[in-house]
């Protein structure tokens, strides 16, 4: 045994490799790749290529699974490579993974792409190796994971995996094909608990990448990034590809948020959520342009019976006021909410205009902001330490912000938390709530 490989393994290997020379030499030559790409020796369960963005982490998973998919067999028979490739969407894996700038068909021109073809694999090697593609969003994704059996699974952006805990679980039922079946992880980190699990254990070698270490990144928008978030919470994660602990001094722990189911009720033929009123709260962002602040859009409800909070939906982002105006009336109407609270700070009457430019019919209630954020928010983080409020789903780039929020002069504006603190306010904090068009102080 060498490494795990039988000698008859070694010889195929020597076989395929003469192949895949033959094959190499009529394509372009790949670049060398940066020493944080070059896969730690084998064997291993999780290779976890822990990297800030930009850093070509996905680079680095696309050849890796090619060099598998063209090496040693792991399978007897026509196949000899079975492999999933797993992103948080289905969309994530064909636009990212496969047809991405440094996806697999930027690596290996000869891979047949047949995605959801009838007794057609997404993805068929030369050599007959086949990929399937995942994603990770729905309790349907999950259920995909059922059946399936593999040797290698490639999952991208590991960390923002929406059913990150339910979908792992699944996966490595079905990781169990050939010699040695593994994982290889690509993500940038977040504060994930499963994450840290993997990180920990024996079986997993572990690189890391910060967005610097890619020479490849034009230099000037490298170094926008830097001014704009070296230093800070956000550019520690996603830049320096660091998983950051709970900040001292910090009004959120990650203790303090559950992950509760919603109630329900059924409602003649269907099931509908159970809840007193539901708001749509909107913290609308206060600058424009590229490198513009995020609206925070978040949809929260309070419960018929147990009378808590629920967090059910983070719409937030980088948007014009078109565009979150839009998003804000869709939430109204799919969340069947009570109205949209916005804060009238920033934009004043524009945020109520624009709303009603997209749909007259929804009821605003302008918020005004007449203490600091902290000094706001300091109730809303009781509540959670009160178990009042739980979080439908997983949201971590809300929870990091909740988590590292210290209200320290010159910190980042957490928009996602603003939104959650007024929705928040007006459902559980306020005796009553005010008509449309009323502005509340807070």
């Amino acid at each position: 045994m060498i490494y795990g490989y039988t000698q008859e393994d070694v010889a195929r290997a020597v076989v395929m490799g003469a192949l895949r020379v033959k094959y190499r030499e009529a394509q372009p030559e790949r670049r060398p790749l940066f020493a944080h790409q070059i896969p730690p020796p084998t064997p291993f369960d999780v290779w976890l290529l822990l990297g800030g963005r930009g850093s070509g982490k996905t680079e680095a998973g696309a050849r890796y699974t090619d060099d598998h998919a063209e090496g040693p067999p792991c399978l007897d028979g026509p196949v000899p490579h079975r492999i999933a490739i797993v992103a948080p969407s289905h969309d994530d894996a064909v636009d990212t993974c496969v047809r991405g700038e440094t996806g697999l068909l930027q690596v290996n021109p000869r891979i047949a792409f047949r995605p959801g073809a009838a007794l057609k694999a997404d993805l068929t090697w030369p050599n007959k190796a086949e990929a399937e593609l995942f994603g990770t969003f729905a309790p349907e994704d999950v259920e995909r994971f059922r059946g399936p059996q593999h040797c290698l699974v490639w999952g991208d952006e590991f960390a923002a995996w929406r059913k990150l805990d339910e979908a792992w679980g699944m996966i490595e039922f079905g990781l169990r094909l050939g010699p040695h079946p593994h994982a290889v992880l690509t993500t940038t980190p977040k504060r994930r608990p499963l994450l840290r699990r993997i990180l920990e254990e024996p079986g997993t070698e572990v690189s890391r990448a910060k967005t610097s270490d890619n020479p490849s990144l034009p230099e000037d928008r490298r170094a926008a990034l830097y001014r704009r978030y070296g230093g800070t919470t956000l550019g520690r994660q996603e830049l320096d590809a660091e998983i950051l602990d709970d900040v001292e001094g910090a009004l959120w722990q990650r203790s303090l948020i559950r992950y509760v189911d919603p109630p329900r009720r059924k409602v003649g033929a269907g099931i509908e959520l159970s809840m007193a009123r539901v708001v749509v709260a909107v913290d609308p962002a206060a600058t424009s342009g590229e490198d513009a602040d995020e609206t925070g859009i978040i949809v929260a409800g309070v419960g018929f019976v147990d009378g808590n909070g629920h967090v059910l939906a983070d719409l937030s982002g980088r948007k014009t006021p078109l565009e979150w105006a839009k998003e804000a009336v869709g939430a109204y109407h799919v969340h069947k909410a009570d109205r949209v609270v916005a804060e009238a700070n920033q934009g004043g009457e524009m945020v109520s205009t624009v709303i009603r430019t997209i749909d007259p019919s929804v009821p605003v209630t302008l918020v005004h902001a007449s203490r600091g954020k902290r000094t706001r928010a300091e109730p809303v983080a009781a509540l959670y330490e009160q178990r009042r409020v739980s979080h439908a789903e997983p949201f971590p780039e809300l929870e990091d912000q909740m988590c590292s929020y210290t209200g320290q002069p010159n910190e980042n504006s957490p928009d996602r938390m603003d939104a959650l603190v007024w929705a928040m306010t007006n459902l559980m904090l306020e005796s009553s709530w005010q008509d449309a068009g009323d502005v509340a102080v807070a």
